[in-house]
């Protein structure tokens, strides 16, 4: 079950949303009483983050122009961390022509991040998917746009964003490079970013990021054959984001746990990126039913878990949540079956998926 979706899905079905299209998928019976303790972020020093809609082409979901924008950044600022951009750093909305960066939404993430102590990590410099029309037909010389595209974003948040997925999804889940406009015109382009990064802020972090890694070792054969040869070359990598867009069922938590100590073997950083645990993989429910509500938390505990029980306090990178409430997920609608993957539901409510998670929190130093 990869992570395929596409912009263009993404703003579909924010879109959906916004229309309404939320009202049968994201429906919960009636809860008890509200989980309740302390805020996600104050409940321990790692990094717990959302990824958040900021552009105006995310009617529903952006913090800034939705109808519920104030509500969105209170709950955000409320129970994160640490943020990332769901999509406004991605190339086809901050770099939208040759000439010209689109800086202002992604400066108002920065602005709201700090204006409520939270981090920022930034998604993505490089990536097969999200580019602009005119990266794709591009006829000049590739590594210099490369270098530019780069050096001056990363340039514009140096002091201010901590981290980056410089490189997004490049190997396929049999652990072959993903064929794309990058791979088929600049030798060695993924060195060759990380290379750019680091030299436009040598503070940052830098990470890959891709799905199914904790899942399929081959493909995580093949991250890891990166960064050795990466090493051998005095290329620059620090982590390995696992986007972590599981299910109910699937991978089991020893297939978490040693894709996670591979990674921390090699003294690598490690983030879960992106996670969001789907309910519903066989469609099977209609709705969020008490008993789908107490195994998600019990998933959601089970894999914090994991991580901090596997990986040690000077490599976690941090754990990050792929969207704030149900209604928002992208996942009911590029599957298109009703599920409640995410922490929070459609009334901003906090789900026992939210214990599960606190629970795993307050347990571990």
């Amino acid at each position: 079950m990869p992570r395929l979706i596409t912009h263009l899905c993404l703003v579909a079905a924010i879109g959906l949303a916004a229309c309404g299209g939320s009202q049968t998928t994201n429906t919960t019976p009636d809860t008890p009483t509200q989980p309740s303790g302390p805020m996600l972020r104050e409940q321990t020093s790692l990094p717990i983050g959302v990824a958040l809609g900021v552009g105006s082409f995310e009617p529903a979901s952006s913090i800034r122009y939705s109808p519920q924008a104030s509500q969105l950044r209170h709950l955000a600022a409320s129970e994160f961390s640490s943020v990332v951009a769901e999509n406004v750093m991605k190339p086809e909305y901050i770099h939208p022509q040759e000439q010209q960066y689109h800086w202002n939404d992604g400066d108002y993430l920065v602005q709201f991040a700090q204006q409520n102590n939270m981090r920022i990590h930034g998604h993505t410099l490089v990536w097969h998917n999200a580019l602009p029309s005119w990266m794709s037909n591009y006829s000049g010389n590739w590594e210099s746009m490369l270098a530019d595209h780069i050096t001056t974003i990363v340039s514009h948040y140096s002091d201010s964003i901590n981290s980056w997925d410089v490189v997004n999804e490049a190997f396929l889940d049999d652990g072959s490079l993903r064929s794309s406009i990058w791979s088929s015109h600049i030798p060695d382009y993924l060195a060759k970013a990380y290379t750019l990064a680091r030299a436009a802020d040598p503070d940052a972090d830098l990470y890959y990021n891709d799905y199914n890694i904790e899942a399929m070792p081959k493909k995580l054969d093949a991250v890891l054959k990166m960064v050795t040869d990466f090493r051998t070359r005095n290329i620059p990598i620090d982590g390995i984001g696992f986007q972590m867009h599981i299910d109910r069922y699937w991978p089991s938590t020893n297939e978490i746990r040693q894709a996670f100590s591979r990674c921390v073997a090699m003294g690598l950083k490690v983030r879960i990126s992106e996670l969001d645990i789907r309910m519903n993989p066989n469609n099977t429910a209609t709705a969020l039913t008490p008993e789908l509500a107490e195994a998600q938390r019990q998933r959601y505990r089970d894999v914090i878990t994991t991580y901090l029980s596997t990986v040690p306090a000077e490599l976690r990178g941090g754990i990050t949540v792929w969207g704030l409430t149900d209604a928002l997920s992208w996942t009911p609608w590029y599957y298109k079956i009703p599920d409640w993957p995410l922490l929070f539901d459609a009334n901003f409510q906090r789900k026992p998926a939210w214990t599960g998670m606190s629970e795993a929190l307050q347990a571990t130093p």
